[in-house]
């Protein structure tokens, strides 16, 4: 039998909150407001063990929720007040669904009893709004059902493709009175592959001369990547990754070599056209990781429907499989379930492979070149990074050309030490950093971001003080949209509207009660970072480079 706990009559909130802390929630991101205030009152008084963070912006939050469902393999959880609140995370939720992170984002309504009749800060629909962006959107309709409708939005965000669910929950739920038992946390789904399928896939690795391992998505386990690294060895296989998981393998193993998707090393893209085999685990085939080397689109890697190598593609989620690219081989698995069951299967003899280890000297070919014009060379500021992180430091980024330095010249030497949305977000960077702060407060978080990414949601700075985060924070500073101006550059020869103005970003988080110091050479950056990094709380440090710094130059 199920664990059920019954208990007395409660109300709605305090049923929902009493599961929230059975499921073992650490933190909950808001900004209270209309529609959730019973639920706010009932987590301060009733859940102890649940962390309270309160956010400037609801995109904030729910950013800060998609990380710590990313890093936790559980869903991070976030509450958003009536209509205006709900609407301003739906660029959040967007990202979510794109990064496969799990997540539940509570959202207060109105009354029922005020349905159809355009209800203060209401909108009438959350389906037509959410539907497209998550898994699930499920209504609350009394409070007898919320033990089951937190139990099936838990175990949609936690199956197949991991990804964002909403619960709209109306303030006459939270109000009302009902004697319901608890439901116990449900397990996560992990759908092994059929024998005849891992029979076939050997037999095709077996066959291959040039095989390539490309590896990317959510849910994996740390024990599983390690194996996987094995039996790549074991195989010849060089390890690559899908764009912005490149933490998933240690940069310091010899059959690493590289990442996939934008900004993709060029000898790489020629190396996995030449593969007789491509072997795509746990990765999806969308236009970011099919970006050919030098192109700014995606499908170029690989022309669809059907590209030119062998192709086993191995994912949880079966509509993912033979959407954009029919491979050889599909199989619906769970991808720690395919490394154990490939683990078994497996009696290899590591060969000496010339393949595996050309992809390796182009790998390091590729990170110690490229030049960064300018009295601050970036490529000195990330090696210092580099040298001076611990290797569980996690790195967090948003969107524009500042991010391809990270991409190319940090080393990841663990799992869950990158964070950045594939969804293009700006501004998710800070907001994601405080997310992961809040659930590893003892971790090294430092969180990367241009001077247009971080204006979209800088006053996530204040956020970060006040609820006391540890956290480093670098601002690339150099007046523009950079991506953008490069993108109309390329395109029209000249650039509109992509100029920002000069903001002393060291003296704005000053202004926040945060350590704040600017520098614009290379020769001052170590002493900054030695000043931050020897001090507590949030410290910001702005990079300023000059506006024609972008991405690295060759």
């Amino acid at each position: 039998m199920p664990d059920i706990t019954s208990t007395t009559a409660r109300s709605g909130a305090a049923i929902l909150v009493d599961a929230l802390q059975r499921f073992d929630v650490p933190v909950i991101n808001f900004i209270p407001g209309e529609g959730i205030l019973e639920l706010v009152d009932a987590l301060a008084t009733r859940a102890p063990s649940i962390r309270l963070a309160s956010f400037r912006h609801e995109a904030g939050m729910a950013y800060a929720a998609q990380a710590i469902g990313q890093l936790s393999g559980q869903p991070g959880v976030c509450l958003a007040a009536r209509a205006p609140g709900a609407l301003n995370t739906t660029l959040a939720i967007h990202t979510a669904h794109t990064d496969s992170a799990p997540m539940v984002m509570i959202v207060g309504q109105a009354d029922m009893q005020c349905a159809e009749r355009e209800a203060m800060l209401g909108v009438g629909h959350f389906h037509q709004v959410f539907g497209p962006l998550t898994k699930w959107v499920g209504l609350i309709e009394s409070a007898a059902r919320i033990p089951e409708m937190l139990a099936r939005a838990w175990h949609v965000a936690m199956s197949g493709r991991r990804g964002p669910v909403v619960l709209v929950l109306p303030e006459n739920v939270s109000r009302e009175l009902a004697d319901v038992a608890d439901l116990p946390r449900p397990a996560p789904m992990a759908a092994a592959p059929a024998p005849q399928d891992i029979a076939r896939f050997m037999d095709m690795l077996a066959q291959a001369r040039r095989p390539i391992l490309i590896v990317g998505g959510t849910g994996w386990r740390n024990e599983a990547l390690r194996t996987l690294t094995t039996l790549a060895k074991a195989h010849g296989l060089p390890i690559a990754t899908t764009y912005r998981r490149r933490d998933l393998v240690d940069h310091a193993d010899a059959n690493f070599a590289g990442e996939i998707g934008l900004g993709i090393d060029k000898a790489l893209a020629a190396r996995i056209a030449q593969a007789d085999l491509v072997v795509m685990l746990n990765g999806r085939l969308g236009e970011l990781n099919t970006v050919g080397a030098g192109a700014f689109s995606g499908f170029t890697l690989w022309t669809p429907p059907q590209q030119s190598n062998a192709l086993v593609h191995v994912h949880p989620e079966p509509a993912e499989l033979n959407a954009s690219y029919q491979a050889d081989l599909a199989i619906p698995a769970d991808a720690n379930a395919f490394v154990e069951a490939w683990a078994a299967a497996s009696d290899a003899v590591p060969p000496d492979s010339a393949w595996v280890r050309e992809a390796r000297t182009d790998r390091l070919a590729f990170i110690e070149t490229g030049s960064c014009p300018g009295p601050l060379d970036l490529r000195a500021v990330y090696a210092l990074l580099d040298e001076t992180l611990s290797d569980d430091a996690l790195i967090t980024s948003g969107a524009g050309a500042y991010a391809t330095w990270p991409q190319r010249y940090l080393r990841h030497r663990r799992p869950g030490t990158q964070l950045g949305p594939k969804s293009g977000a700006m501004g998710y960077g800070l907001s994601a950093a405080i997310g992961a702060a809040l659930l590893e407060p003892q971790r090294q978080v430092v969180a990367i971001a241009g001077d247009g990414c971080f204006m979209m949601h800088a006053e996530e700075l204040e956020t970060a003080v006040r609820l006391g985060i540890d956290l480093l924070v670098l601002v690339v500073n150099n007046c523009a949209y950079g991506a953008i101006e490069s993108a109309q550059q390329r395109q029209f020869g000249r650039a509109t509207g992509t100029a920002l103005g000069a903001i002393d970003f060291a003296a704005f988080a000053r202004s926040l009660g945060a350590q704040g110091e600017a520098v614009d050479t290379t020769d001052a950056f170590a002493p900054a970072l030695r000043r931050a990094l020897t001090s507590g709380g949030v410290r910001l440090i702005e990079l300023r480079v000059p506006s024609t710094v972008t991405k690295p130059v060759g």
